[in-house]
């Protein structure tokens, strides 16, 4: 499993599981909508494109032995308040990957799943086999049918899949609305901090670093279509979680707020099985982690997104080898053209636009955009292109430039017109071979 593409991989969890796969040999792939404030991307493969797109999904899987899905909208209170995106990023965006990976024969999809699916369990030791009660909340029922589409995509088209549920993670790089970041952020600036319900409502935790090594042991070979529970064995409670941010920063007050509804009470998880068959136990305790993460939260504090992106808009979208491939057929294509048009294309203004126009047609698609689902670049296609004839119309506010192009450039209509014709041929052959796979 030597090229792993990592979704989310710019994140909080994605950024540790990308240096975990570095430490331990593999070639990791990042698929985020932003470049990785933690890699450059000279060093980490990037393709910066949405999971809700499947054709983006499609591309940057190909030559890729595993992935590790971790894209989701995992900040419950925005499931709460946008439950329609909610569910097209992590229902919908977790069968995208799953489709793509049974397109491309990939060897594993590693599911990032929640302990929040045990949250309707009153009592007792819940593990792998526990019987899971309908979710009450948005995020765990999303979150569940990531798990449903798995097992069915293994059992009906044979895509090996492996279901992690992670307890709650934390540690340096941690989003600053989960409840340690903002705890530590509130404490740090001399605010209470605000505690929901009663306080006792307990989590169990996992330091983000124990969790990325977990992830990549979970790309074993007997870890194949299993689920395994990845969390610590301390119940801490959300008051406990207040006192020790207060005692590591300093005295800060506790403030008690309204409960919210669906929450997760909280429910003694075994990890037993991912020790017996991985080796894997969570190695930090809680009071570390909350250290080390004060620690980081003073020292460098979250970041935003690198500056340093991929190189040009082309190659964000399509690849580095894609666009410039697409950039020496344009080139060829506006060579030939102008010599087939005795250099006019070259010479009148109205003319080198034009054509620059008619070869945008090729050039969209030979950038093979799923026109139904990637709307988006579309979008952007055809504004490019009608922005260009556009131009062309305030230039020459008239129909002499139609007329023109009409005449005296037959040669350059026939052949926009070919190679337009050959890509969507060649688009239709390669369409016809993955519908019989």
């Amino acid at each position: 499993m030597t090229r792993v593409l990592v979704t989310g991989g710019a994140g909080f969890i994605g950024s540790h599981v990308v240096d975990s796969l570095l430490a331990t040999g593999h070639k990791p792939v990042v698929l985020d909508l932003r470049p990785s404030p933690y890699h450059c991307h000279r060093e980490v493969e990037t393709a910066i494109a949405d999971v809700r797109e499947p054709a983006a999904v499609r591309r940057a899987m190909r030559g890729c032995h595993a992935v590790v899905h971790l894209a989701a909208a995992a900040d419950v209170g925005q499931v709460e308040s946008e439950p329609a995106d909610a569910e097209h990023l992590n229902s919908r965006g977790t069968l995208n990957v799953l489709q793509a990976a049974r397109d491309a024969r990939v060897g594993r999809v590693v599911y990032a799943s929640t302990i929040w699916v045990y949250s309707g369990v009153t009592n007792g030791v819940v593990d792998e086999d526990t019987l899971l009660p309908p979710p009450a909340h948005l995020y765990t029922a999303t979150k569940l049918a990531g798990e449903l589409y798995c097992r069915a995509y293994s059992e009906l088209y044979g895509v090996p899949t492996t279901i992690l549920r992670f307890g709650i993670p934390y540690g340096p790089r941690a989003r600053p609305a989960a409840v340690l970041p903002a705890f530590v952020s509130r404490a740090l600036a001399g605010e209470p901090l605000t505690v929901a319900g009663t306080g006792e409502q307990t989590r169990r935790f996992v330091y983000v670093e124990d969790l990325a090594e977990g992830v990549v042991l979970a790309l074993r070979p007997s870890a194949a279509n299993r689920t395994y529970n990845l969390v610590g064995e301390e119940d801490v409670s959300v008051r406990e979680i207040a006192t020790t941010v207060s005692d590591l920063v300093g005295d800060a007050k506790i403030v008690h707020v309204p409960g919210r509804a669906g929450d997760f009470g909280g429910v003694a998880v075994s990890a037993e099985r991912a020790a017996r068959e991985l080796g894997w136990r969570l190695r930090t305790t809680f009071r570390d982690g909350a250290a080390r993460y004060v620690d980081w939260h003073r020292d460098e504090g979250p970041v935003e997104a690198s500056p340093e992106a991929p190189p040009a808009p082309l190659a964000r979208v399509l690849g580095v080898g894609q666009a410039l491939a697409i950039g020496l057929v344009a080139l060829v294509a506006g060579v030939v053209a102008a010599a087939l048009a005795r250099v006019e294309a070259l010479s009148d203004p109205a003319s080198f636009l034009g054509a620059m126009v008619l070869l945008g047609v090729p050039v969209a698609l030979l950038a093979r955009i799923d026109w139904a689902r990637d709307r988006r670049r579309a979008a952007l296609v055809v504004s490019a292109m009608l922005a260009g004839a556009g131009l062309v119309a305030v230039i020459l506010p008239s129909t002499v430039a139609v007329v023109h192009l009409a005449r005296e450039h037959v040669s350059l209509l026939v052949l926009a017109g070919a190679a337009a014709g050959g890509v969507l041929a060649a688009r239709g052959l390669r369409a016809t071979r993955v519908d019989q796979n």
